[in-house]
């Protein structure tokens, strides 16, 4: 689970500098951080350009998202790019 780790501190500093807070626990959750629409399509392009990959809309606006499932999912798009030869 080192990635899941590494990349859960990589989306808190995505979300500190896109939300202007210090987010210091996976548990917390983008929206009660102050995030909203506009902040969740500026978190999208961060990561296609940091991780080179493009996540669904849908899967990052759900109700509660934790840093913990951005970082799940930006691991879950990351392998279906390696498979498929995309995201390099």
């Amino acid at each position: 689970m080192a990635v899941l780790g590494m990349l859960e501190n990589e989306v808190m500093r995505l979300w500190s500098e896109i939300l202007g807070v210090e987010v210091t626990s996976a548990d917390e959750d983008f929206f009660e951080l102050g995030g909203q629409s506009l902040a969740m399509v500026q978190f999208l392009a961060m990561v296609e350009s940091e991780f080179r990959i493009e996540l669904p809309v849908e899967v990052l606006f759900v109700e509660g998202l934790t840093v913990t499932q951005a970082a799940r999912a930006i691991e879950a798009g990351s392998r279906a790019g390696a498979m498929t030869g995309e995201g390099s």
